[in-house]
Protein backbone atom coordinates (compact mmCIF):
# COMPACT_ATOMS: atom_id res chain seq x y z
CA UNK A 1 0.00 0.00 0.00
CA UNK A 2 3.01 2.55 0.92
CA UNK A 3 4.39 1.44 -2.44
CA UNK A 4 1.56 2.88 -4.12
CA UNK A 5 1.17 5.69 -2.40
CA UNK A 6 5.00 6.79 -3.55
CA UNK A 7 4.03 5.33 -7.12
CA UNK A 8 0.79 8.03 -6.95
CA UNK A 9 2.78 10.81 -5.79
CA UNK A 10 4.86 10.45 -9.09
CA UNK A 11 1.23 11.03 -10.91
CA UNK A 12 1.39 13.82 -13.04
CA UNK A 13 -2.16 14.32 -13.25
CA UNK A 14 -2.99 13.91 -9.75
CA UNK A 15 -0.03 13.56 -7.43
CA UNK A 16 -0.28 12.74 -3.46
CA UNK A 17 1.67 15.38 -1.93
CA UNK A 18 4.18 14.41 0.71
CA UNK A 19 1.93 15.62 3.84
CA UNK A 20 -0.94 13.56 2.39
CA UNK A 21 0.97 10.55 1.93
CA UNK A 22 2.39 11.05 5.57
CA UNK A 23 -1.54 11.61 6.78
CA UNK A 24 -2.05 8.23 5.05
CA UNK A 25 0.77 6.09 5.91
CA UNK A 26 0.04 6.95 9.40
CA UNK A 27 -3.88 6.16 9.07
CA UNK A 28 -2.49 3.00 7.81
CA UNK A 29 -0.61 2.26 10.45
CA UNK A 30 -2.68 2.78 13.27
CA UNK A 31 -5.82 0.63 11.64
CA UNK A 32 -2.83 -1.99 10.86
CA UNK A 33 -2.26 -2.26 14.09
CA UNK A 34 -3.91 -0.73 16.93
CA UNK A 35 -7.38 -1.05 16.23
CA UNK A 36 -6.24 -5.03 14.22
CA UNK A 37 -4.82 -5.65 17.46
CA UNK A 38 -7.72 -5.06 19.55
CA UNK A 39 -10.22 -7.11 17.39
CA UNK A 40 -7.74 -9.97 17.46
CA UNK A 41 -7.84 -9.96 21.24
CA UNK A 42 -11.74 -9.52 21.09
CA UNK A 43 -12.65 -12.11 18.06
CA UNK A 44 -10.28 -15.07 20.01
CA UNK A 45 -11.90 -14.45 23.84
CA UNK A 46 -15.25 -14.41 22.20
CA UNK A 47 -14.76 -17.51 19.98
CA UNK A 48 -13.30 -19.00 23.56
CA UNK A 49 -16.35 -18.66 25.10
CA UNK A 50 -18.47 -19.15 22.48
CA UNK A 51 -17.54 -23.19 22.04
CA UNK A 52 -20.44 -23.82 19.26
CA UNK A 53 -19.07 -20.79 17.21
CA UNK A 54 -15.70 -21.78 17.76
CA UNK A 55 -16.71 -25.26 16.36
CA UNK A 56 -18.26 -24.16 13.47
CA UNK A 57 -15.26 -21.86 12.33
CA UNK A 58 -12.69 -24.55 13.11
CA UNK A 59 -15.06 -26.92 10.84
CA UNK A 60 -15.17 -25.02 7.97
CA UNK A 61 -12.25 -22.66 7.38
CA UNK A 62 -14.31 -20.68 4.75
CA UNK A 63 -16.40 -19.65 7.71
CA UNK A 64 -13.41 -16.66 8.97
CA UNK A 65 -15.19 -14.14 6.50
CA UNK A 66 -18.56 -14.25 8.10
CA UNK A 67 -16.77 -14.37 11.23
CA UNK A 68 -14.68 -11.47 11.34
CA UNK A 69 -17.85 -9.70 10.00
CA UNK A 70 -19.39 -10.76 12.81
CA UNK A 71 -16.31 -10.17 15.62
CA UNK A 72 -16.01 -6.67 14.18
CA UNK A 73 -19.84 -6.21 14.91
CA UNK A 74 -20.48 -7.69 18.10
CA UNK A 75 -17.41 -6.53 19.62
CA UNK A 76 -17.57 -4.30 22.45
CA UNK A 77 -21.70 -2.83 23.00
CA UNK A 78 -20.19 0.66 24.01
CA UNK A 79 -17.05 0.74 22.22
CA UNK A 80 -16.14 3.99 21.41
CA UNK A 81 -18.00 6.78 19.89
CA UNK A 82 -17.59 8.90 16.49
CA UNK A 83 -17.49 12.33 16.80
CA UNK A 84 -19.56 14.71 13.92
CA UNK A 85 -20.90 17.90 13.29
CA UNK A 86 -24.53 17.87 12.16
CA UNK A 87 -24.91 20.41 8.99
CA UNK A 88 -28.71 20.68 9.39
CA UNK A 89 -31.23 21.21 11.62
CA UNK A 90 -32.04 17.88 13.12
CA UNK A 91 -34.64 16.53 15.73
CA UNK A 92 -34.27 13.10 17.91
CA UNK A 93 -36.64 12.62 20.61
CA UNK A 94 -37.14 16.06 21.07
CA UNK A 95 -33.61 17.32 21.11
CA UNK A 96 -33.04 19.83 18.56
CA UNK A 97 -29.74 19.54 17.14
CA UNK A 98 -28.83 22.26 15.42
CA UNK A 99 -25.94 22.68 12.25
CA UNK A 100 -22.48 23.23 14.03
CA UNK A 101 -23.29 21.06 16.68
CA UNK A 102 -21.20 18.44 18.04
CA UNK A 103 -23.30 14.89 17.84
CA UNK A 104 -21.09 11.81 19.74
CA UNK A 105 -22.65 8.66 17.46
CA UNK A 106 -22.31 5.06 19.71
CA UNK A 107 -21.25 2.46 17.18
CA UNK A 108 -21.67 0.13 19.31
CA UNK A 109 -25.17 0.95 19.78
CA UNK A 110 -25.35 1.06 15.74
CA UNK A 111 -24.03 -2.46 15.52
CA UNK A 112 -27.00 -3.69 18.11
CA UNK A 113 -29.79 -2.14 16.63
CA UNK A 114 -32.84 -4.10 16.64
CA UNK A 115 -33.89 -2.87 13.48
CA UNK A 116 -31.04 -3.80 11.47
CA UNK A 117 -30.38 -6.94 12.87
CA UNK A 118 -32.26 -10.00 13.86
CA UNK A 119 -31.06 -10.96 17.62
CA UNK A 120 -28.67 -8.13 17.90
CA UNK A 121 -27.60 -9.50 21.23
CA UNK A 122 -25.95 -12.87 20.18
CA UNK A 123 -22.65 -13.70 18.72
CA UNK A 124 -23.54 -15.30 15.52
CA UNK A 125 -20.36 -16.39 12.91
CA UNK A 126 -23.08 -17.43 10.39
CA UNK A 127 -25.58 -14.08 10.63
CA UNK A 128 -25.89 -13.66 6.97
CA UNK A 129 -26.86 -10.03 6.77
CA UNK A 130 -24.15 -8.48 8.99
CA UNK A 131 -24.29 -4.92 7.31
CA UNK A 132 -22.27 -3.21 10.35
CA UNK A 133 -20.83 0.21 10.45
CA UNK A 134 -18.06 -0.52 12.43
CA UNK A 135 -15.52 0.99 10.08
CA UNK A 136 -18.02 4.04 9.55
CA UNK A 137 -20.06 4.79 6.67
CA UNK A 138 -19.93 6.78 3.32
CA UNK A 139 -17.30 9.48 3.89
CA UNK A 140 -16.18 8.54 7.02
CA UNK A 141 -15.36 4.95 5.72
CA UNK A 142 -12.15 3.89 7.62
CA UNK A 143 -9.17 3.73 5.72
CA UNK A 144 -7.48 0.55 6.35
CA UNK A 145 -10.65 -1.62 6.73
CA UNK A 146 -9.64 -3.41 3.85
CA UNK A 147 -6.18 -3.81 5.86
CA UNK A 148 -7.66 -5.31 9.18
CA UNK A 149 -10.14 -7.66 7.43
CA UNK A 150 -7.17 -9.25 5.76
CA UNK A 151 -5.07 -9.40 9.00
CA UNK A 152 -8.19 -10.41 11.09
CA UNK A 153 -8.83 -12.90 8.89
CA UNK A 154 -5.67 -14.28 9.00
CA UNK A 155 -4.76 -14.26 12.24
CA UNK A 156 -8.30 -15.69 13.47
CA UNK A 157 -8.10 -18.29 10.94
CA UNK A 158 -4.92 -19.54 12.04
CA UNK A 159 -4.62 -19.10 15.40
CA UNK A 160 -7.60 -22.46 16.30
CA UNK A 161 -6.23 -24.53 13.48
CA UNK A 162 -2.31 -24.01 15.49
CA UNK A 163 -3.32 -24.22 18.61
CA UNK A 164 -6.70 -26.79 18.86
CA UNK A 165 -6.50 -26.91 22.27
CA UNK A 166 -6.63 -22.88 23.07
CA UNK A 167 -8.11 -21.89 25.88
CA UNK A 168 -8.60 -19.36 28.88
CA UNK A 169 -5.59 -19.49 31.67
CA UNK A 170 -8.00 -17.25 33.91
CA UNK A 171 -11.90 -16.49 34.16
CA UNK A 172 -13.55 -14.35 32.10
CA UNK A 173 -14.29 -11.36 35.08
CA UNK A 174 -10.65 -11.78 35.63
CA UNK A 175 -9.92 -9.64 32.34
CA UNK A 176 -9.78 -5.79 32.17
CA UNK A 177 -10.99 -4.12 28.80
CA UNK A 178 -8.36 -1.28 27.94
CA UNK A 179 -10.72 1.85 27.81
CA UNK A 180 -7.96 4.51 28.03
CA UNK A 181 -7.46 4.38 24.37
CA UNK A 182 -10.01 5.18 21.54
CA UNK A 183 -9.29 1.10 19.73
CA UNK A 184 -10.13 -0.35 23.33
CA UNK A 185 -9.70 -4.30 23.18
CA UNK A 186 -7.80 -6.11 26.46
CA UNK A 187 -5.39 -5.58 28.63
CA UNK A 188 -4.30 -8.69 27.78
CA UNK A 189 -5.57 -12.00 27.40
CA UNK A 190 -3.76 -15.10 29.35
CA UNK A 191 -4.45 -18.33 27.38
CA UNK A 192 -3.42 -21.62 27.88
CA UNK A 193 -3.27 -24.94 25.53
Amino acid sequence: MISDLITASDAEADPVSDEEMVFLGAGLLFAGHETTMARLDLGALLLLTHPEQRRHLVSDPAAVDAAVEEILRYGVPDAGVMTRYARVDLELDGVTIRPGDLVLLGIGAANRDETAFADPGRFDVERAQNHHVTFGHGNHFCLGAGLARIELRTGLGTLFERFPTLDLAVPVDELRLRDEIVTGGLAALPVKW
